[in-house]
């Protein structure tokens, strides 16, 4: 396969975080969604969310609202942990968590989903990571981190490829957490 470099900001349509001002809670609503809400498969658990009145949702920059085939990534503390969107469900997300959305004309989205998975490529973010205690990546050097894709057909057969791989992946880890609770219960 031939890869071609190119920078994250050349890939994407717009790299942006959440809103910077401190959302409003209620006790219904948004979901509103914290590092702390992406699991260890990289998925977002919302059983334990805060939620943000339905105004505060409508007022947000189109770019800051999450759509299907958009990648979340933590930046901050927690920092490297990619999210795929897979749907169209409404939810805000905190200024800790970058929202990229791919130019599905350059690169499949879940293969940019794969990409900023793979520890090589966290390896090149913690480089630019800045502080000691709450570790920091800017927008700025995520826009400018390097990444390399092969041609868009090459793209979707490394997807399938890698789908399978983490459907099975997910399947035991299902099993496991259901002999694990299996075994608390006897």
């Amino acid at each position: 396969m031939d890869y071609l470099k190119i920078k994250l900001k050349d890939c994407c349509i717009s790299i942006s975080d959440g809103d910077h001002q401190p959302p409003p809670k209620c006790d219904s609503g948004v979901p509103f969604i914290t590092i702390s809400n992406i699991n260890q498969m990289n998925q977002i658990d919302f059983s334990k969310t805060m939620f943000v009145p339905e105004e505060y949702y409508d007022d947000l920059e189109e770019y800051r609202k999450v759509r299907r085939n958009d990648i979340l990534y933590s930046v901050v503390g927690s920092f490297g942990k990619p999210v795929f969107i897979g749907d169209d469900k409404k939810f805000v997300f905190q200024r800790h968590i970058a929202i990229l959305r791919p130019d599905e004309k350059v690169v499949d989205p879940r293969f940019l989903y794969y990409t900023l998975l793979n520890p090589l490529f966290y390896s090149k973010a913690d480089k630019y990571a800045i502080g000691a205690a709450q570790r920091t990546l800017s927008l700025d050097s995520l826009r400018n981190l390097e990444i390399e894709i092969p041609s868009i057909d090459d793209q979707f057969r490394t997807v399938e490829y890698l789908e399978e791989i983490t459907c099975k992946i997910n399947t035991n880890t299902r099993i496991n957490d259901n002999l694990y609770q299996f075994s608390m219960v006897t």
